[in-house]
């Protein structure tokens, strides 16, 4: 069953939110036609991308592209606009990305996009053009400071257009891994088409690929994942476990949907017998609306395609890994509309689609340029996209919401005021193309709250505006993180483990226990853990802005039984507030850890894993001399070094002793670090820091350990 929600069914308005009912009788919320972008400013914006911040809702990025000094002159200079808000976007700031790289100034920059990490970094993908020559790049540009700032960007592929045969890099797309349980968490992954002229003359595509890794300071050697010919419009997303799946449109007769997939982080892709031709074919368009000659075109679009969008559900719900792909076309070839497809991870073999379903309940006007999203907490598929069912002549964003996998969805308009897309349609960027409308809308979905950034003519001049539908509260601000109950913890898929995360919402269950006696607090998080070989494990929270208390439990919510907990570090943690132990891990057993606030919650910097420094003492080693005895959890056998700092001067000690039950992973949770005259490093009465780091080299060091001896 499908149903569309209308504006008139408005329950009540508080403080600019809509209350709204919903098919099943519960309520969601609407906030719209927020605009973003200047309002004094008359030049054109489109090309929207959005994403928000999975640690804080509160934080957004938009971006856009805006033609300067179109408005005036019929025709301008390209260049990419973002916008973030601190607020949940009632309030926004705009600022442009500069056109300086590394390899040079560029003259244009436009088809930009914008994904953020499970650490709350924003990455800005664009294409950067230069309009004297055939030079070429693709470049992101990051920011650490909640979209207000990007520094200067990495080159994803760059060409210098000095050649004889200069490939020409288009309709770039990025996007984060930002999966808990990912081998490959906070990867950023790229696609775009490359195009050049083959041995007779004749245009010739690919689709390209890059990664880079959170440690890298590259992008990886770029690969195809295509075969050649005309390739547009790629769209990248990533798997709960690492998977890497792209989608883009294949211009031919028939016009195709082709897709490839990585299961190692993009180190591979589908080996040949998957995808015979290099890549798979998941779709024939019946009615494309791409050119070269569209089945149909839309009357006062200017432009317009059938460009695939590719998501995957990351969530815990029944759908887990599930792979979604929309699109729009005329299969009555008199109007447009969104269609989705869905098929199971396909692991390295040939993929089964399903059969593609109408997204929309509506039996007239024109849906397109559609996107999608899974929201990673819930499993819910949000498609939004522009349509024509209330105007013929215009058109408004819409939203279509499904709880069930794709079976059904409901239909939300999320504009109030139509758009008519003529408006500045015709000017032109600098390479002569007139921009349109753009060609997609900007969405994301995070903790039952789906998002959208469209462009938008109601003032008659083409402007970005954002609206927000919560499906799971009733009012503003963040809602309650991923991993607030006992029953749907953050995966540790591998150590060492860290972890940030606003807990300022965060409830506390009925059933949660006290995380030590007489220390029930609020704002609970859990994460769950299950070690590969027996071991000691340590846990702190030392970089947290408010008081906590960690606990360690086996079996399951509401029966839990306590392994271990800690309310205030020991003396010479320095964690008068903050919490650090260790606990005894069997390999293969599920263990729970509970991290709750004292009297509130706060920004949350969990470790689990590293080296660990419990106590210290000053004593006779193994071979009878001078010796600091560390005791703790993590310290690799014959790969540790224990490291003095003393009136600002680092000292490593040279010789180790390692000592105590030899665990299964290689590590021991006693050493001792010594050298020649350790007592002149070590003085009596004066305060010392002691850290251990394990490997050596690795920059895994324990918390610093305050000593006097």
């Amino acid at each position: 069953m499908r149903r569309l929600v209308a504006m008139c069914a408005v329950l009540s308005a508080l403080g600019g939110f809509l209350l709204i009912p919903r098919v099943d009788g519960a309520l969601f919320v609407l906030r719209a036609d927020v605009r973003v972008s200047p309002s004094d400013d008359p030049d054109p914006r489109d090309e929207t991308s959005l994403s928000v911040n999975p640690l804080d809702d509160r934080s957004i990025v938009g971006v856009s592209k805006v033609i300067i000094g179109g408005a005036a002159a019929g025709a301008g200079i390209s260049r990419v606009a973002y916008y973030h808000s601190s607020d949940g976007g009632l309030t926004w700031v705009t600022s442009l990305l500069p056109l300086e790289t590394n390899e040079r100034t560029f003259t244009l920059a436009t088809d930009p996009s914008v994904a953020c990490d499970a650490n709350g970094a924003f990455y800005i993908c664009a294409l950067m053009l230069d309009n004297q020559s055939r030079a070429s790049g693709v470049h992101v540009f990051k920011s650490t400071n909640g979209g207000q700032t990007f520094s200067n960007p990495i080159a994803v592929t760059y060409e210098d257009g000095l050649s004889l045969n200069p490939k020409l890099n288009d309709k770039c797309y990025i996007t984060v891994d930002a999966s808990a349980s990912s081998p490959f968490k906070n990867t950023i992954y790229a696609v775009w088409s490359s195009t050049d002229l083959d041995p007779l003359g004749s245009p010739r595509a690919t689709m390209r690929f890059s990664y880079l890794r959170p440690t890298g300071t590259a992008f990886s050697q770029s690969r195809a994942i295509s075969h050649e010919g005309d390739m547009r419009g790629g769209s990248i997303t990533t798997g709960p476990n690492g998977e890497v799946y792209a989608a883009w449109e294949g211009i031919g007769s028939p016009k195709v949907i082709l897709f490839n997939a990585s299961t190692d982080g993009g180190v591979t892709f589908l080996p040949s017998e998957a995808a015979p031709g290099g890549d798979v074919n998941i779709h024939n368009f019946m009615g494309s609306l791409s050119p070269p000659n569209p089945t149909m075109i839309i009357q006062g679009v200017a432009r317009m395609n059938s460009f695939p969008v590719i998501d995957c559900d990351r969530s815990n719900g029944p759908s887990r890994g599930m792979i979604y792909i929309v699109w729009a076309e005329t299969s009555n070839r008199i109007d447009a509309d969104v269609f989705i497809e869905n098929f199971p991870p396909p692991n390295g073999a040939r993929p089964t689609p399903n059969i593609p379903t109408r997204v929309t309940s509506i039996g007239f006007g024109d849906q397109f340029f559609p996107w999608v999203r899974v929201d990673s907490s819930s499993g819910s598929i949000n498609v939004a996209y522009y349509d024509r069912r209330d105007s013929a002549s215009g058109v408004n964003a819409y939203l279509s919401h499904s709880t069930d996998g794709g079976a059904s969805f409901e239909d939300i308009k999320v504009s109030s005021a139509v758009t008519n897309p003529i408006i500045q349609a015709d000017i032109r960027g600098a390479n002569g193309s007139s921009i349109g409308i753009g060609d997609y809308i900007g969405l994301t979905a995070n903790r039952g709250k789906t998002q959208l950034l469209w462009s938008d003519t109601r003032s008659v001049k083409q402007e970005i505006f954002f609206g927000v539908v919560d499906f799971g509260s009733t009012g503003g601000g963040p809602s309650t993180p991923f991993n607030d109950a006992c029953t749907s913890p953050t995966p540790i898929a591998a150590l060492p483990y860290s972890d940030s995360a606003d807990t300022t919402t965060a409830t506390v269950s009925g059933d949660d226990p006290q995380a030590c006696p007489g220390t029930q607090g609020g704002n609970t998080v859990w994460y769950s853990l299950t070690p590969p070989a027996d071991t000691v494990i340590g846990v702190d929270t030392a970089g947290s802005d408010y008081d906590t208390a960690v606990a360690v439990y086996l079996g399951n919510c509401g029966g839990l039984v306590p392994v271990a907990c800690n309310d205030d570090a020991a003396p010479g943690t320095g964690l008068a507030t903050r919490s650090l132990l260790t606990f005894p891990a069997s390999a293969g057993i599920p263990y729970l850890i509970e991290v709750s606030g004292k009297t509130t919650g706060g920004l949350l910097k969990l470790r689990v894993g590293f080296p660990t420094v419990a106590s210290l003492e000053y004593t006779t080693g193994p071979d009878g001399s001078a010796s600091l005895r560390v005791t703790g959890s993590g310290f690799l056998v014959n790969n540790s070094q224990v490291i003095v700092t003393r009136d600002g001067d680092e000292i490593a000690l040279p010789f180790t002793f390692y000592t105590g039950a030899r665990q299964a992973d290689g590590t021991v949770t006693e050493l001792f670090g010594t050298r020649k005259k350790l007592k002149k490093v070590v003085p009596g009465g004066i305060p010392v820091i002691v850290r251990v780091e394990s490997p050596v080299g690795s920059g895994r060091f324990s918390l610093p350990f305050t000593f006097v001896r």
